[in-house]
C-alpha cells in the first residue's frame, strides 16, 4: 500500500468541482507554447485562498509546485510564466507542508487571532 500525505492548514485538497477551471487558470498563466500546456495535469492540493498549487502531472508522472504568484520571465520573451519547481518525492513534499504549517501556526496566539 502506498504512503499518504497528510495535509495541514495552510495547505487544502481542492474540490473536484473546482479541478477544470484550476487546471484552465494554471495553464492559461503559460506562453502558448510552454511544453506543460500540452500535459495533462491535476492540481490536487491548493494553498488555503492563494494561487499555489501542488500539481500531479500525469504526463511525466512528477508532482510539482507551481506558484502564480511568483512570476518570472520565460526564455528572454515578453512571457511570464509562474515559478515551478519540481519534488524529487512525496516526502519532500511532506516536509514542505509540515514547515508550512508551523510557519503559519505561529503566527496565531491561542485565542485564534494574530499576534
Amino acid at each position: 500500500m502506498k504512503d499518504t500525505t497528510e495535509i495541514k492548514w495552510p495547505w487544502e485538497m481542492i474540490w473536484t468541482e473546482y479541478a477544470d477551471a484550476l487546471i484552465a487558470q494554471i495553464k492559461a498563466a503559460l506562453p502558448p507554447a510552454h511544453e506543460m500546456r500540452k500535459h495533462d495535469i491535476f492540481p490536487g492540493i491548493k494553498w488555503d485562498r492563494r494561487p499555489i498549487f501542488i500539481v500531479d502531472d500525469d504526463t511525466t508522472g512528477q508532482r510539482l509546485l507551481v506558484n502564480l504568484e511568483r512570476m518570472k520571465r520565460w526564455k528572454k520573451t515578453k512571457f511570464k510564466v509562474p515559478t515551478m519547481k519540481v519534488f524529487k518525492d512525496d516526502a519532500e513534499i511532506a516536509a514542505m507542508i509540515e514547515r508550512d504549517h508551523l510557519t503559519e501556526c505561529a503566527k496565531y496566539n491561542e485565542e485564534a487571532s494574530l499576534k
